[in-house]
């Protein structure tokens, strides 16, 4: 195995991989688990009617007198999912109640319920949620896009509920619903996938493939056979060539990256940055590359030194992508650069970067949607000449 040339810096302190969170998003599979719903109001009935689509065993405690149209309406329905049940208790709860639940979530009255719900459901060891209350609430509800098993939560850590609908609604827009069919399809072959492709450059070649195929295409009979032949053409042993992208990061604005830059980001192997890319850039980027901080090349160092470096990564497979501030496809170094590296052998790609954003009043939205469908039409023509092997 041959030893890569060092690179500039290497060793040089490095941005957080994950800016500071407020919550951790976790996703928690409750098939078959027994959760606690206390409350007969239309905000538990909610929390009821999500837990059973988990495919939970529904424990509710509320006097029947006490249920709301709502959740007399969902017990009659039953669970979405068909491993999900109701079992209704037609008393208050108490402090026995809690024994072997995963979940506890109350609707209480007042904060001196609330409150002593709470303690209960800690004493037992059980996370608990008391609705509208955060005081008493060791986790919480997102808003949900469902596309199952896709599934995608929203939180503002209770900041501004309005804001996660906004934001739900317009993700709603962006998934298609055959996005549904296509994950099942990837939890069908994943396991052979897996087999059949070693972690690494190959396996992740085939999975972006896929990805661009889901958005664009609706799955048809026999596709699982067609994805299969795919794998066993990647599978087939080849010299291992990787690619470097130039990508623009403008004036350091990452809502002004373009598709094909934070495509670029999100497919990287290594990065190579200098300390005038923003940390909000680099978010971007995917979790798992490499990233390094570079010094910017003095006029006097020429090209071929860091040009040697990125084209010994490429030629080792790695997709490498240097980021740099500014608009490279007027840079002559970066033209220069892009010349080397194709003497090299090595594929290179200039992104461009945008330079400043136009100043827009709240009310220009229609022209904004107007950019944002473009974009859209744009990254779809892209996708479909990448599945077409272009």
């Amino acid at each position: 195995m041959h030893a890569l040339p060092p690179l500039p810096n290497d060793g040089a302190s490095k941005p957080q991989r994950v800016a500071a969170l407020a919550t951790l998003p976790l996703f928690w599979t409750l098939k078959g688990k027994r959760v606690i719903v206390a409350g007969g109001s239309d905000g538990a009935a909610w929390k009821a009617e999500l837990l059973a689509a988990c495919g939970a065993e529904v424990h509710v405690f509320a006097v029947h007198t006490e249920l709301g149209d709502g959740f007399l309406d969902l017990l009659a329905r039953g669970a979405a999912d068909e491993d999900g049940s109701f079992v209704h208790h037609d008393q208050s709860w108490d402090d026995g109640i809690f024994g072997d639940a995963v979940l506890a979530i109350a609707d209480c009255e007042d904060d001196r319920e609330a409150k002593a719900f709470f303690k209960a459901a800690r004493a037992a060891g059980v996370p608990v949620n008391v609705v509208d209350k955060p005081q008493f609430c060791q986790f919480q509800f997102g808003s949900i896009v469902n596309r199952s098993p896709v599934v995608v939560a929203i939180s503002t850590d209770g900041a501004a509920p309005i804001l996660a609908q906004a934001i739900r609604r317009r993700i709603e827009t962006l998934l298609p619903p055959t996005i549904k069919s296509w994950a099942r399809i990837a939890q069908a072959i994943r396991e052979r996938v897996n087999a059949r492709l070693q972690p690494g450059a190959r396996r992740r070649t085939f999975w972006e493939r896929f990805v661009d195929q889901a958005f664009v295409e609706t799955p048809e009979e026999g596709v699982e056979t067609r994805l299969m032949a795919e794998v066993d053409r990647l599978a087939t042993p080849r010299p291992a060539i990787g690619r470097v992208t130039i990508v623009g990061a403008g004036s350091g604005d990452a809502e002004l990256l373009t598709l094909k830059a934070v495509r670029a980001l999100q497919a990287a192997d290594v990065i190579l940055y200098d300390e005038r890319i923003s940390d909000e850039v680099l978010e971007l980027a995917r979790r798992e590359a490499k990233r390094i901080l570079v010094n910017q090349p003095s006029r006097d160092a020429g090209v071929q030194g860091g040009s040697a470096s990125l084209g010994a990564l490429a030629k080792a497979g790695k997709r490498v992508v240097r980021l740099q501030a500014g608009d490279p496809t007027t840079s002559a170094a970066t033209q220069q650069e892009a010349a080397w590296l194709g003497k090299l052998g090595v594929p290179v790609e200039i992104v461009p970067g945008v330079a400043t954003r136009r100043h827009r009043s709240p009310w220009e939205n229609d022209g904004a949607k107007s950019v944002i469908v473009a974009g859209m039409a744009e990254q779809t023509k892209e996708q479909r000449l990448r599945v077409a092997g272009h």
